[in-house]
């Protein structure tokens, strides 16, 4: 089975007022259910964190506006979403999946990206689906809980749409003025609307109901300053999370909720330092509250530290490799090895540190060794020769080389066919050094490097010190025209 996914973490908005990035996300992941990275003293989170009870039932979708053609069943995992089942489309336009599915997140996906989240909570689900690009088109059949989470999501868009416009009349308008008294009036009725919609959904008391009630946000007091505003909305941001409901883990609500908190951490007039100490205060915020489940606060501490990792604020990072109050979890020793594993794990290759050296015998049996190669520069590349857009990449490092001939390339391939990687790299005359051992994701360079997902680039300097960990070709280049052509 193709294990095609895409990271299911949202970059944070915070990121954008510490570093000039955006969410260029990565596209493979380890094959395995959430297969804890090359460590391997986790198994997989999903079937760790739910009962072992599988059930084969059946997840069907009926497209009526789309041509015949493959379709793929991925599974929100919390850290990512990962493919587990593909199937070609009827000559109906049904796609039909038997496959045993734990309770969660799902999604199915086309050949051209376009999407259907659904829940699954151990019961057959069945779809139509007659415009995929509308939410509002898709009819479940006696489900529920998915006829609640969608009616829940069109709600609450409408909702803060409503709310969006408001917003500026609030903060721009004399509160003495008839203007502001109704849009106040109009404000407060959304939210009060807002708040007795999602109950009555709530009282349904199915999966779908834990989500609404952990998804939901805060109300706000408009009779109060800003400042009381926004320490209210911090302060009671997280009342309707049970951190004790392991069911939120496999989806996107709570890691968005994560997200959304840490974003409101940062204000405009702090500098980078003050920023960065609102998002280690916040981390910190939310792994006490995880402490009451060592299994949810072991999720809530990796995505913490993979994001964080991801965006490259390493003091952050630092922070959370201390693995705050892990002694209120009473955790075992075997569990606070899991925590010391998943800290350490993303301490390795680091921007700063010294790369750990790549040698050995080239796809055409040549010998290399990165740590020979003496140019000004060294990009190290994980792909994929299954992964479409690793193969754009290595076209244009092509070009990319031909012009900056001060840049060397070497080049992992994690996944693939030998003999296909070979005739694909004579046929783009990409120079560089090829590896390929056909250990995929147990290659020891993955580990070294602690590379989760293809493609991953790292830009090496003389000493072969790592300087820049981008998130795809265009940020290389990029970073290569801005910072060390200048």
């Amino acid at each position: 089975m193709c294990m095609i996914a895409k990271l299911q973490k949202k970059t944070l908005v915070i990121c954008l007022l510490l570093l000039d990035i955006s969410n260029k996300n990565c596209t493979f992941v380890k094959k395995g259910v959430l297969k804890m990275r090359v460590f391997k003293i986790l198994t997989t989170i999903v079937l760790f964190l739910l009962p072992n009870l599988f059930f084969a039932q059946t997840v069907s979708a009926t497209f009526f506006d789309l041509p015949q053609q493959k379709v793929y069943l991925n599974a929100y995992t919390g850290l990512y979403m990962e493919v587990v089942d593909s199937v070609m489309m009827s000559q109906d336009k049904r796609a039909e999946f038997n496959t045993s599915l734990t309770k969660g997140m799902y999604q199915i996906e086309t050949e051209y990206g376009q999407t259907v989240d659904f829940l699954y909570d151990n019961s057959q689900v069945r779809m139509i689906v007659k415009d995929i690009d509308d939410i509002s088109s898709i009819e479940f059949l006696n489900s529920q809980p998915n006829t609640d989470w969608v009616a829940y999501l069109i709600y609450k868009e409408q909702i803060v749409n409503s709310l969006s416009l408001l917003k500026p009349v609030l903060r721009e308008y004399d509160k003495n003025t008839d203007f502001y008294i109704n849009a106040k009036k109009e404000y407060q009725s959304l939210q009060e609307n807002f708040v007795s919609y999602t109950d009555s959904l709530i009282q349904h008391d199915n999966y779908a109901s834990n989500l609404i009630r952990a998804d939901r946000f805060p109300s706000l007091n408009l009779d109060d300053d800003f400042k009381k505003q926004r320490n209210d909305m911090i302060n009671n941001f997280f009342n309707d999370i049970d951190f004790n409901d392991l069911s939120l883990i496999p989806t996107e609500v709570l890691t968005n909720k994560i997200i959304d908190f840490l974003s409101i951490q940062i204000t405009a007039d702090q500098n980078q330092e003050q920023q960065i100490m609102s998002l280690i205060l916040a981390s910190d915020n939310v792994l006490r509250k995880a402490t009451v489940n060592f299994e949810m606060y072991k999720f809530v501490f990796q995505f913490l530290l993979e994001s964080f990792n991801e965006l490259k604020i390493n003091d952050v990072v630092d922070y959370l490799t201390r693995i705050p109050y892990y002694e209120e979890i009473n955790c075992t020793d075997i569990q606070y090895e899991e925590l010391s594993s998943i800290a350490e794990f993303n301490s390795r290759a680091r921007i700063g540190s010294s790369a750990k050296n790549i040698s050995g015998k080239t796809i055409f049996n040549e010998d290399f060794d990165l740590y020979s190669i003496e140019n000004d520069f060294i990009i190290v590349f994980f792909w994929s020769y299954t992964c479409d857009h690793c193969r754009e990449n290595i076209r244009d490092l092509k070009h990319f080389l031909d012009e900056n001939p001060n840049f060397s390339l070497v080049a992992v391939s994690v996944k693939g066919d030998l003999k296909k990687i070979k005739t694909f790299v004579k046929k783009n005359k990409t120079n560089g050094f090829f590896y390929h051992d056909g250990l995929e994701w147990d290659c020891p360079f993955v580990n070294d490097y602690a590379v989760t997902a293809t493609p991953s680039f790292f830009i090496l300097d003389k000493s072969k010190k790592i300087i820049y960990k981008p998130f795809d070709l265009s940020e290389l280049i990029q970073f290569v025209n801005t910072i060390i052509k200048q």
